[in-house]
């Protein structure tokens, strides 16, 4: 399996795919709508499992219409992955995305993870 960690930096959102025993490839991207459409074109050719904190879920329209393209995206709560970056004394964007990524890999971590959801039952009319 091959996920990918997301993670917004200063200018650009920076992607991290890990897995299959292979080294982080980094993709970053320019925040702008065509860099954002051709990043999430490249990752749904890749078909791997998007991971990102809700924070950046919130902040960031990318999680969201991977969701909807049907690719699966994991969402971790922003106090977990703060701490692991405290505790690795990673302070580097490229290899905070790439810990993202791996917190879906790792078996006791995938616990503290939950699926982003494409229906928002907030703006759902009730039909009765």
């Amino acid at each position: 399996m091959i996920a990918c960690g997301l993670w917004l930096a200063r200018r650009r959102l920076i992607a991290a795919l890990v897995g299959d025993g292979r080294q982080p490839r980094l993709i970053r991207a320019a925040l702008t709508d065509d860099s954002r459409f051709g990043l999430l074109e490249f990752l749904a050719h890749t078909g791997c499992e998007l991971v990102a904190t809700d924070a950046l879920a919130h902040a960031e329209i990318l999680p969201a219409q991977a969701a909807r393209r049907g690719l699966v995206v994991w969402l971790a709560d922003a106090h977990l992955v703060d701490g692991l970056l405290r505790v690795a004394a990673i302070r580097d964007t490229s290899r905070a995305a790439a810990l993202v990524a791996r917190v879906r890999l790792e078996t006791p971590w995938r616990s503290q993870l939950h699926r982003l959801s494409t229906e928002d039952p907030s703006r759902q009319l009730s039909l009765i």
